[in-house]
């Protein structure tokens, strides 16, 4: 299980670390970077395969 997810340099995050838990919700104004950080992931997925 994923517990942390760390981002470097993708779209608007310079360095950003994210603590993961159980379940997982991202919540924020709208440009804050939710989007993102599941695409980070999905990207992630894709280089697993």
């Amino acid at each position: 299980m994923l517990t942390k997810l760390t981002v470097r340099n993708f779209k608007r995050f310079g360095e950003v670390e994210i603590e993961l838990g159980d379940p997982v919700v991202f919540i924020g104004p709208n440009n804050s970077g939710k989007t993102s950080a599941m695409q980070a992931l999905a990207l992630w997925d894709i280089g697993l395969k």
